[in-house]
């Protein structure tokens, strides 16, 4: 059925993969970007009053399955939170099904209410994580779904129900598997990736028995991208820029399971493409305007220089350089894409920016969200305010 053009006016959209800022107005016709233009649209459309359009948030890491129990970190180390004998499975396996749909739902519509489109889960618990996430109730927000294998028999089996394979950490399997895992992915098209110098004695432990960082040994099995890194060294960065894979920062997760800081100063200046996670619900509501607003102040802690450039890098790390990775089927704003966008409307905090880029990543919340647009017939579309 054709869709009625929509035209939307009189805000900033922003548009492209450098999400270029252009004051003026955006249409959608049969549900795909049909115009982005300067100035007043040929026609009279809606009155975003001076509020943005921008790209669907993309939430690159999370673990929904521990919504089931929320911040059983406090007072714990990060091992014994989320380790492979920690608190976080103690109650994933005590927990009825019923239980854990319910708490994945719960983080999802979460998700759709503060901007979030899409988001890439580490499936624990093989086949049955997979189908877990496949009952939960549609929500309205994509889900990439990588499994978590406990043999390498169940790898092409899990494939098969899948997105991809991501792997814990480098120790869940030998060097050899790891291999064979890799080439199993690569041939059914699918994601790989690895949590990788997370905490600071993987790190230090890789280098001992090995000679390689955790980084240098992941990049040798060819993944899609890369977890964590919080303890990456700078020769890692420019060799993550140099085989072109990303990776993806969890800050606020980082900082709440006491292992350390991303270096995400470091990975911008080097030109490593980063995306944005909040990982475990255990620890963090999977929040992206809570993400970016963390993310900024670690840049700005480190940096006083840190500007308009870096605040544009920082969105485009939670909206188009994933969407683009995770090859998703919307993402940059850009004549002929899909349409799916977020509309930001100019409440309090956001009147007066001297800055659209530092404004929305320092200042915006979920309570700013004017409308999640998605094309006639998906369930995305709805104006909360």
């Amino acid at each position: 059925m054709m869709m009625a053009e929509k035209v939307f006016s009189n805000g900033t959209i922003l548009a492209g993969e450098e999400l270029e800022a252009v004051k003026g107005y955006l249409t959608v016709r049969d549900g795909v970007v049909n115009e982005i233009g300067e100035g007043q649209p040929p026609k009279r459309g809606i009155d975003l009053h001076r509020g943005f359009i921008i790209p669907p948030f993309v939430n690159a890491h999370t673990h929904l399955a521990d919504s089931v129990i929320k911040d059983i970190y406090a007072g714990r180390k990060q091992e014994d939170v989320v380790g492979a004998r920690s608190e976080k499975f103690v109650a994933l396996n005590s927990s009825s099904e019923e239980a854990k749909i319910k708490a994945i739902e719960s983080s999802l519509h979460d998700m759709i209410r503060t901007g979030t489109s899409a988001h890439c889960d580490f499936r624990e618990s093989g086949k049955a994580g997979i189908h877990l996430m496949r009952k939960a109730k549609e929500s309205g927000v994509k889900s990439i779904l990588l499994s978590r294998p406990e043999k390498q028999d169940e790898v092409k089996d899990l494939l098969t129900i899948s997105d991809g394979i991501g792997l814990p950490s480098l120790n869940s399997f030998s060097d050899e598997e790891i291999r064979k895992i890799s080439a199993l992915t690569a041939k059914a098209k699918k994601f790989f990736s690895i949590h990788v110098a997370e905490v600071r004695n993987a790190q230090k432990s890789s280098i001992e028995n090995t000679g390689k960082t955790e980084i240098q040994r992941a990049l040798d099995f060819d993944p899609s991208f890369l977890i964590h890194g919080t303890w990456a060294s700078d020769e890692d960065l420019t060799l993550m820029k140099k085989k072109g894979v990303p990776l993806v920062i969890c800050g606020r997760a980082n900082h709440l399971l006491s292992v350390g800081a991303p270096p995400l100063n470091q990975a911008l200046e080097k030109g490593v493409e980063i995306w944005i996670g909040t990982d475990n619900v255990t620890a963090c509501q999977p929040d992206m305007f809570r993400e970016l607003s963390f993310d900024w102040a670690l840049l700005r802690k480190n940096n006083s220089q840190v500007g308009s450039e870096e605040a544009r890098a920082l969105l485009k790390s939670a909206t188009v350089n994933s969407s683009r990775g995770l090859r998703l089927p919307f993402g940059a704003l850009e004549k002929g894409n899909k349409a799916v966008f977020t509309i930001l409307g100019r409440k309090n905090n956001l009147i007066n920016l001297k800055d659209p880029y530092v404004g929305i990543v320092n200042r915006a919340r979920a309570d700013n969200i004017r409308m999640v647009f998605c094309p006639d017939g998906e369930v995305r579309k709805f104006w909360l305010c």
